[in-house]
Parts: structure tokens; C-alpha cells; sequence
């Protein structure tokens, strides 16, 4: 598989398979969600409901699915031997648009998966219609103390299991299996801090929903600009040609 992702790319020859297949997936799963929030907006919320949760499924199923195949080896750390521009312009344009889409991509998945639990929470069936309910929106301390021990639990359970069924585990996979499990726990602990900011569920959804798309909007123009700069406009230049 390893092999497959590193091929010529399908979209440009200077490209892989693995990047052009990343970035294509980002335009769809990005345009998937702003039409959903279009349907939101237009009050179609069993429409919305639906293609937000395929949506969500989908990215998760191929992130889990990509990042394995690579060990989860973080793509970034891959650009400056992959960059075919000056050094300059790799420290003071790269560099800096690919932390933005680092950091905008880490607070899109926190709240992306905060907003399906949410929207669950906050919503109900009314006439075979998906609809929010108003009202306080709050988390119990008890069911909060145990879905945080639960992600803990899995946590641990994961890490053993990897250390047993693997030849060799290595430490940047442990590190990013513990961030993907960290992540977990700030998406949990955000609700803790925003139920008392918006109590209100339906209009915490309708806040945040918007925040959450501005940010995958954003994710796409950064996603877009490093994808060019790495294989159009700044591609490494075969040894010999």
C-alpha cells in the first residue's frame, strides 16, 4: 500500500498517488460539508443530518485507513526534502502555510466530532423530521468523569495491543496514536467549557456549525496552496534532467 501512495500521481506527473488522492478527497469531503450547511441554512435539517453523518464517516474511515497504511507518519515532516524551491521562499511561504493548515486541520477534527456528538444531543424526530430542540444542553460530571476513563481505557488498550501484534512499534507512531487519543479527550472537555458560554443547544449548534465551516473553508484555500507549491509551482527536479 505504502508503495501505491508514493506512485506518480493522477492529477499532475510531479505529484503521488497518496498526496493527489489526499488533497482530491479534502475538495470533496470540504464541498460535502458546506452543502450540508447550506441545507441547514435553508432548514432541510434531516437532509443535513444525513450527508454531515456520511460525510463524517467517510473522512474518518479514509483518514484511519490512509495514516495506517503510512504508519501514521505525519506528511508534513516529508515537505523540505520534497520542496524544489529556495530556501527562502520554503522557510517564509512553505513553512508557514503549512503550519496554518496543520493547525486549522487539528482544530477542524476537534470540532467536527464535537459538533456530530452535539448535533445528536441537540436535535430530535419530530414528524420522521430532524429538528433542534432548545434548551440547556449540559453533560453530568459523573458521565463526563466516564467517558473521559473510557477514551483512557481504549487508549491503553490500543497502545498494548500495538506493543503485542507488531514486529516493531515505532516512537513517532506511539507519539501520533497519543495525540489522536488526546484529541479525543479536548473534544470531550470542550463541552464542559462551552455549555456554560452556550447553554443553549440549538443555538451552540448553529454558532458553532458556522465556526466549523469557515475553518474547513480555510483548511481547503491552505490544503490547495501547499498542494501547488509541492508538486505545480515548486516540484523537486529528478537528479539528471
Amino acid at each position: 500500500m505504502n508503495e501505491l501512495l508514493k506512485s506518480p500521481g493522477f492529477l499532475v506527473s510531479t505529484g503521488t498517488v497518496g498526496a493527489d488522492l489526499s488533497y482530491l478527497l479534502a475538495v470533496i469531503f470540504t464541498v460535502s460539508f458546506l452543502v450540508a450547511w447550506r441545507m441547514a441554512k435553508k432548514g432541510h435539517g434531516t437532509r443535513h443530518h444525513k450527508l454531515i453523518l456520511v460525510s463524517m464517516v467517510s473522512m474518518v474511515l479514509y483518514f484511519v485507513g490512509y495514516y495506517y497504511a503510512r504508519s501514521l507518519g505525519a506528511l508534513a515532516f516529508e515537505g523540505k526534502e520534497g520542496f524544489g524551491g529556495s530556501v527562502e521562499t520554503y522557510e517564509n511561504v512553505f513553512l508557514p502555510v503549512l503550519n496554518t493548515h496543520l493547525i486549522l486541520v487539528l482544530f477542524g477534527l476537534i470540532l467536527t466530532f464535537y459538533m456530530i456528538w452535539e448535533g445528536f444531543r441537540a436535535s430530535e424526530q419530530k414528524a420522521g423530521e430532524w429538528v433542534l430542540k432548545g434548551g440547556n444542553l449540559n453533560v453530568s460530571p459523573q458521565k463526563f468523569r466516564r467517558i473521559i476513563l473510557w477514551i483512557v481505557g481504549i487508549g491503553v488498550a490500543n497502545h498494548l495491543l500495538q506493543w503485542i501484534g507488531r514486529d516493531s512499534f515505532p516512537f513517532g507512531a506511539q507519539i501520533a496514536y497519543i495525540l489522536i487519543f488526546v484529541t479525543f479527550i479536548l473534544i470531550v472537555s470542550i463541552e464542559k467549557a462551552v455549555e456554560k458560554l452556550l447553554p443553549d443547544g440549538a443555538r451552540r449548534h448553529r454558532i458553532l456549525g458556522r465556526a466549523t465551516m469557515v475553518i474547513f473553508a480555510l483548511i481547503l484555500c491552505t490544503s490547495t496552496a501547499t498542494y501547488l507549491m509541492l508538486y505545480v509551482f515548486y516540484p523537486v527536479t529528478p537528479a539528471g534532467t
